[in-house]
């Protein structure tokens, strides 16, 4: 087996993009100040002859429907529906992209207000595409960045170079029938079509640097695939979570490919297994890392079985807590936490071995008795697909009020609790969803486990309790202590979890650290 450690990686200097900007951005103002002192009506403008196109002809029809369809207020609607689902299949920096290009385009419509230029005397002014100021073009500007956003759309799907080209090629030819049909219309001049087009230049590649998304691969210039290192991952996957899953394979491999990786091996978790059996194979297939991509069940998964294997894992965020990611600094757009994977730092963490009523497990993140296990054992999966984190936030509403259970915990054989409490937790971690760092001293790899015991009674009690999420302080519900190994005793069942998932109950439990037993391909530092 070959090492996944560490790797060279210098990245890529962005410099086509900018150059694109600074250029279009400058053109631009050059071609507006020919426009506004008139050089343009004197020269430019009187290239072109006049329409002959009547405008209750059949064809005068069909172009004016083509101009409805290709006017900024549809592509922008366009655009921002696909920048609304880029950033739910976690293509963040795409659909920051998207939604700078569509914010872009009021932009315009500002530009337009303010140089004020009229329209071209046409037979087709009655027509709404001629409503407004003529320069620059709403219709080419908007076109442009339909274009552009289809370009960028197929480079993060990872098409085929045919396809990408295809789409550039189709791409041209709408901007082009677009100016055919504007100029047929009589709506506007060709120096108005001319700013519109640069116009939109200066806001796809502002678009592009802003938001940091990949550079767009050039048709003519191809890009020559790392050398192989032999190096071979697997991909464990959840298809419940993982959405548009052609994609994503394309997008893997793609990246793989790129960064010298032979192409991967791919398995599915099933409904009775999250990724235990899948975990194994990869073992079995002596692979050099294995990424999963799933919710933090599938996540939790993997992680017991990759435990002391000496093996990276790699995590593709897909799930709503993604909590070992998150505590890692795994970014939680997929396109960079891919890149993580390939070309991060393996950091060594510790996991804990958990055991209660029957059930032995080890886990990387957080496991708990009473509150937390309620929590999500009533979490609605249904409600959870729409508001995402806020399903939890329902469900902890509905426990205010919860009777407590009695219990006695013992950290290094000292007790540190006998008493009253609504929740137990071990974590090896300490953050949660929405900034809550539930344990702050909790470190992934300072060799110790770090128990949280909560107490409330009555309304008061519970406000107390939720005053002093992340913080201790005199008289705090919460009582926060480490160590190496924990057990506690319950004067009932109650409910447990494991990392999110609801495992049964029970009214005992014990648990021990088990330091570096897992490696987790994590960030490099900053230099």
């Amino acid at each position: 087996m070959t090492s996944a450690g560490p790797q060279d990686h210098v990245p890529r200097r962005r410099s086509f993009e900018p150059a694109v900007f600074w250029l279009a951005l400058a053109a631009f103002v050059v071609w507006t100040i020919a426009v506004t002192t008139g050089w343009a009506d004197r020269t430019v403008d009187t290239w072109l002859p006049a329409s002959p196109v009547e405008p209750r002809s059949y064809l005068g029809q069909v172009l004016e429907a083509f101009s409805l369809a290709t006017s900024p207020i549809f592509v922008t609607l366009v655009t921002a529906s696909l920048a609304v689902r880029s950033y739910r299949r976690r293509q963040r920096h795409l659909a920051v992209a998207l939604a700078i290009a569509a914010l872009g385009m009021p932009l315009a419509q500002i530009l337009r207000f303010l140089i004020a230029r009229p329209r071209p005397e046409t037979p087709f002014a009655d027509s709404l595409s001629a409503a407004g100021s003529s320069y620059p073009s709403g219709h080419v500007l908007a076109v442009t960045i339909l274009v552009w956003v289809l370009v960028t759309v197929a480079n993060a799907q990872r098409l085929s170079v045919g396809s990408r080209v295809r789409v550039r090629v189709l791409g041209g030819a709408l901007i082009l029938f677009t100016c055919a049909d504007q100029w047929a219309i009589g709506t506007v001049r060709l120096s108005d079509m001319v700013g519109g087009w640069l116009f939109g230049m200066v806001l796809a590649s502002a678009a592009l640097l802003i938001s940091g998304v990949e550079p767009s691969d050039l048709p003519w210039r191809s890009r020559r695939a790392a050398a192989r290192s032999g190096r071979r991952a697997a991909v464990v996957y959840n298809p419940t979570k993982v959405l548009e899953f052609d994609q994503f394979r394309r997008r893997v491999g793609g990246a793989m490919i790129e960064a010298g990786w032979e192409a991967p091996v791919w398995l599915e978790t099933e409904k009775d297994d999250p990724g235990h059996q899948m975990a194994r194979d990869a073992l079995a297939k002596d692979v050099d890392l294995v990424l999963v991509a799933g919710g933090d069940g599938t996540v939790r998964a993997v992680c017991e079985e990759m435990a002391g294997s000496g093996v990276p894992v790699g995590i593709i965020p897909a799930g709503t807590g993604n909590l070992l990611g998150r505590n890692l600094g795994v970014p939680l757009d997929e396109d960079e936490a891919l890149d993580t994977a390939l070309t991060g730092v393996p950091k060594a963490v510790d996991m804990i071995r958990w055991s209660a009523d029957g059930t032995d497990a080890t886990f990387a993140v957080m496991a708990g008795v009473g509150l937390d296990a309620q929590i999500m054992r009533d979490t609605d999966e249904r409600l959870k697909k729409v508001v995402k984190g806020g399903a939890y936030v329902v469900a902890g509403v509905r426990q205010v009020g919860t009777e407590p259970f009695k219990a006695r915990i013992r950290v290094d054989g000292r007790v540190v609790h006998d008493g009253s409490a609504i929740m137990a937790l071990v974590g090896n971690v300490g953050k949660l969803q929405g900034g809550v760092n539930l344990l702050p001293d909790a470190e992934a790899a300072d060799g110790r486990l770090h128990v949280l015991v909560a107490r409330a009674r009555g309304v008061s009690g519970w406000l107390r309790l939720l005053g002093s999420l992340g913080q201790d302080s005199p008289g705090s519900p919460m009582r926060r202590v480490s160590g190496r190994r924990v057990e506690a005793e319950l004067d009932r069942e109650v409910p447990f979890q494991i990392d999110g998932d609801t495992e049964g109950s029970t009214r005992a439990f014990s648990a021990e650290v088990l330091p570096e037993a897992l490696l987790v391909m994590s960030p490099r530092p900053a230099d």
